[in-house]
């Protein structure tokens, strides 16, 4: 049976420590392994959680775990899974952002062995409204990977600041799936679980959400003319991977009313090869954003009412857009570079090891690593590729990293053999990016990918 695993995540000073140790307290029956990440604060917080032993504590300290440690994070998670646990919390530091740790659970060894819980982001809601700057971003990055919102210490907070941060957070797309008011991080068990039919327990096909209409409704606004439309919602298992080519091009001809009536209103989350974005179309025009939303992927598409079959048919276009098991798996000898405009080269390790200017043994740079290598950089060249733009680095497993400043990216190796063969799985092959830390402007989490399969390279 896989082990439920929480994620309990939040910004600084947020209350993340105290709503641990409360749900442990509620939990006395269970044996339950915390994973706590301290981000060098002397392991304060592995510190307040030893008062509630028996349950075992695991402190990586230094780094975060979602970006410059997670190599330590998934040697720590497998220590971990030795003690069969029943359940397992993970605090990261409130400089995380939870999405990423996500990320690296799904593409963990130990992937099959657990189940994730709904995200849980627990908030100060002065610190909401307060915010600013590069603060403020993380906070609405952390919210936006909320599976459970959860608004803490508001026994501090005045009527006026909890009624507008409850409607901020009802402003939010997609909402939470609960959304809690909270005194010393006091919630119930029940608030870690998913509901039925979310998460992990929603059916993997294509599915209409709940109270998501297929039948034409009739909206009409204060001092407008009443007008019909037709809309519908759908939702799809967290695990489905999605074409970014073939959803760009749908959305597109869809926007344009290419081979159908044009869409009106079009948002949507879908977790492609790329990452995980948000589309959203408006006034026949599509627009791209990254997302930190994992509980699923979906979509509302909204047409006029007496075009309302093109619901059907956008439905169809959507789900075509699903990659097969068979796309989704790496021939493990080849590499794609993706280029603006649906141009690829594909290439293997003899054409990258012909590079000009190739590494023999990268441990003198990467101590801890060894192959050969091709730079990055004579790559892009050889490609007519310029410094200009960014990348998204893609892995066998569906990882995606950040998009990457194509003049950062170009600083990297690209490690594609080991005496002569292909670089081993064991050690991150067949292909595997490494970026040096001095390297400016490039993402933590982007330094280090295994297994790549494909470049993406954006203008």
């Amino acid at each position: 049976m896989a082990i439920p695993v929480h994620i309990v995540s939040g910004f600084l000073g947020a209350g993340k420590t105290t709503a641990i140790r409360a749900q442990l307290e509620a939990r006395r029956g269970e044996q339950i392994a915390v994973i706590v990440n301290d981000f060098g604060e002397a392991a304060l917080d592995e510190v307040a959680l030893s008062e509630a032993e028996p349950f075992r504590i695991t402190n990586i300290p230094g780094g975060c775990v979602c970006c410059t440690a997670p190599e330590g994070f998934v040697a720590a998670l497998g220590a971990v899974l030795e003690g069969e646990p029943d359940r397992l919390i993970i605090e990261p530091t409130g400089l995380a952002r939870p999405q990423d740790l996500v990320d690296t659970i799904r593409r963990s060894p130990h992937r099959e062995r657990l189940e994730l819980g709904p995200v849980l982001v627990i908030v100060d809601p002065r610190r909401v409204a307060g915010a600013e700057g590069e603060a403020r971003e993380l906070l609405l990055a952390q919210v936006d990977a909320a599976d459970v919102l959860v608004a803490n210490r508001t026994d501090l907070c005045s009527a006026a600041e909890l009624e507008a941060f409850d409607a901020w957070a009802g402003s939010l797309w997609p909402p939470p799936l609960l959304l809690r008011h909270a005194l010393h991080g006091q919630l119930s068990p029940a608030d870690f679980e998913w509901p039925e039919s979310e998460g992990s327990r929603l059916p993997r096909a294509l599915s209409p959400a709940p109270g998501g209409a297929g039948h034409p409704h009739s909206h009409s606004s204060q001092g407008h003319s009443t007008a019909g439309f037709a809309a519908r919602s759908w939702r799809w298992a967290p695990d489905l991977i999605f074409s970014s080519e073939r959803l760009r091009s749908t959305l597109t001809q869809l926007a344009k009313g290419q081979g159908g009536p044009p869409l009106e209103r079009f948002k949507g989350i879908f977790r492609t090869r790329e990452g995980v974005f948000r589309y959203d179309v408006a006034g026949g025009e599509l627009h791209e954003a990254t997302s930190g939303h994992r509980r699923d992927s979906r979509a509302d598409a909204v047409f006029a009412a007496d075009a309302s079959g093109g619901l059907d048919d956008a439905a169809g276009r959507l789900e075509a857009a699903v990659l097969s098991p068979e796309e989704i798996e790496a021939s493990g000898t080849q590499i794609e570079v993706a280029l603006p405009g649906g141009r690829a080269h594909v290439l293997d390790r003899e054409q990258l090891d012909e590079l000009p200017d190739g590494v023999g043994d990268v441990s003198s740079l990467f101590p801890k690593r060894a192959g050969s290598a091709a730079r990055v950089g004579r790559l892009l060249e050889s490609l007519g590729v310029t410094s200009k733009g960014t990348a998204v680095v893609v892995a066998a497993d569906g990882f995606a990293s950040e998009p990457v400043p194509l003049a950062a990216l170009a600083q990297g190796l690209l490690l594609h053999s080991l005496d002569g063969e292909p670089l081993p799985q064991k050690q991150g092959g067949p292909f595997r990016l490494l970026i040096p830390d001095d390297v400016p402007d490039a993402p933590p989490s982007c330094a280090n990918v295994k297994a790549v399969t494909r470049v993406v390279i954006r203008e």
